[in-house]
């Protein structure tokens, strides 16, 4: 295809002029491929299994189709001494579609990735490549065998491909694996190095890199990320939005070690933070940079979050990844993010993700995150109580902040006006039974007679019922706890139980509009 440069040059690919080693000579019914047959070149050699040659070059696409036009942005790589040309992974007009905004201080805050990617199969149906990647039936017996028996000679200009075949890439594995080979490893490294950023996306080169990452010495996982990084700083970004490259990439930064590694990997993946954050894939990059990295290093990293922590809180994975800057951060750092977060508290109560970011907060239990966050609620209980989400957020409220900020909520939820509504709301009469569990005194008193003077219209709805014998189990339960005084407390409390019990036997059929709008004064000063 017309602007596509081969993968491998066929030229290099060209059987070497040694002896085949002693454990895969001479043909048999299982290696149809003898002696006669090693002068020819690698596509002579497979045209039994109608392998044509080299035609096609790996195809890169968007997420919604091939590169029409096949063009493609290239850039050299001889800065290791190793020639060849790679490609940065975008076609032409992609580099449009990538939207880098600035949050504060000209933080690149917002990466537009949707457009951008590279194929990480390597898909050459009439090349050689593609069909080896097929079924591993197809891979010649020799690909099959172990490599133990080959020499560095018998695996240069092969190694390339044999990753990308299912065989040829457990051979590459095991070899690796067995008595260290300074030579072998070193060829296996440069050939890889060449085509690092294809093979982390291929199905079984990915398995191959991995492994060259465990054996590789310090300087060669340097050059490693300088390849990916130095000529191209998004590429790093898409691989780690890749299924398989997520993993070879957190592979990689898992044997990090010097401070200039650390800082190849942040600088290359701090204009894509939010992108990262808010995928599925990318979030795993994200938290093992936040779990492995010091504060210092992840600080930039944290202060893109910061600024964006609204748009993140609201995603699937972004949630998940704010809980982990927030338990993962501290002084400064935490600060900012907290108060971020804070400000935002009431947009973020009622989404579907972003609630739980809040309970992670008031989860934390620490006085001055749960103060600001419950000052930033205040007035907005009630309508969060008939709210899906931020009814959970008010529950989490009551039962994580102090006995004093719980009763100043339910204090606010019963002086207003519709508080009775509360009781047969499917999402509120959950916050009723979560206030009658903690509180106590005057407050606990008030939310019973809140329920006495609405039994009847309670006993005919669904979850006024249910808020209901809620209570009454909770009192029944509380009373039984101190068993040893159960009969005083019994004589005590005699007249509500039994109360609650006829009121109960009324066969009222009501509507939430039935609900009855009582005097303050009525519920604070009735007695049972």
């Amino acid at each position: 295809m017309e602007g596509f440069r081969c993968f491998l040059d066929t030229a290099s690919l060209r059987i070497p002029q040694s002896p085949l080693p002693e454990c895969m000579s001479g043909s048999s019914s299982q290696n149809p491929i003898g002696e006669s047959h090693f002068d020819q070149t690698l596509e002579a050699a497979f045209s039994r299994l109608k392998v044509s040659s080299f035609c096609r070059q790996p195809q890169l696409s968007r997420f919604d189709g091939d590169c029409s036009n096949g063009s493609v942005i290239k850039y050299p790589t001889n800065d290791h001494g190793l020639g060849g040309e790679n490609f940065i992974p975008f076609c032409n007009d992609e580099l449009q579609s990538l939207n880098l905004n600035s949050g504060g201080n000209g933080v690149p805050s917002h990466l537009g990735l949707q457009n951008c990617w590279v194929q990480s199969d390597i898909d050459c149906s009439n090349g050689f490549v593609s069909n080896l990647n097929q079924h591993s039936d197809n891979s010649p017996h020799w690909l099959q065998a172990s490599l133990n028996g080959w020499s560095v000679a018998d695996l240069r200009g092969r190694v390339a491909f044999l990753a990308t075949d299912q065989d040829g890439c457990r051979c590459l594995q095991r070899a690796m694996e067995a008595v260290p080979n300074k030579e072998l490893i070193d060829l296996i490294f440069l050939e890889v190095l060449e085509h690092v950023a294809t093979l982390m996306l291929d199905p079984h080169g990915n398995y191959v890199v991995q492994k060259l990452v465990e054996v590789c010495s310090e300087e060669q996982r340097t050059q490693m990320l300088l390849m990916l990084t130095k000529k191209n700083d998004l590429q790093l970004i898409c691989i780690s939005l890749d299924t398989r490259g997520t993993r070879s990439v957190q592979k990689l930064l898992k044997y990090v070690t010097t401070k200039e590694q650390i800082t190849l990997i942040m600088r290359a993946l701090s204009p894509g933070v939010v992108a990262l954050s808010k995928n599925s894939n990318g979030q795993h990059v994200i938290e093992h940079c936040l779990e492995h990295f010091s504060v210092q290093d992840n600080e930039h990293l944290l202060h893109v979050v910061a600024n964006n922590c609204c748009g993140i809180a609201k995603d699937k994975s972004g949630c998940c990844v704010l809980q982990k800057c927030v338990e993962h951060s501290n002084g400064k750092n935490r600060e900012r993010l907290v108060a971020a977060i804070t400000a935002k508290a009431i947009v973020l109560a009622v989404d579907r993700y972003g609630n739980y970011v809040l309970q992670h907060l008031l989860g934390l239990r620490m006085p001055q995150i749960t103060e600001n966050l419950l000052r930033q609620l205040r007035g907005s209980y009630m309508s969060l109580s008939c709210n899906k989400y931020g009814s959970n957020v008010v529950e989490k409220c009551l039962l994580d902040s102090g006995e004093e900020q719980s009763s100043q909520i339910i204090f606010e939820l019963l002086t207003n006006r519709n508080v009775s509504m509360l009781l047969l709301h499917p999402f509120g009469n959950y916050v009723i039974q979560t206030a009658l569990s903690v509180s106590k005194g005057v407050y606990h008193d008030a939310l019973f007679n809140l329920v006495q003077l609405n039994s009847h219209v309670m006993r005919g709805n669904y979850y006024g019922q249910k808020c209901f014998f809620s209570l009454l189990f909770n009192v029944t339960l509380v009373g039984m706890q101190g068993f040893v005084h159960w009969s005083s407390w019994i004589g005590a409390n005699l007249r509500g139980i039994v109360s609650l019990l006829v009121s109960c036997s009324y066969g009222y059929k009501a509507s939430v509009s039935d609900a009855i709008v009582f005097d303050m004064r009525e519920i604070f000063t009735l007695k049972l």
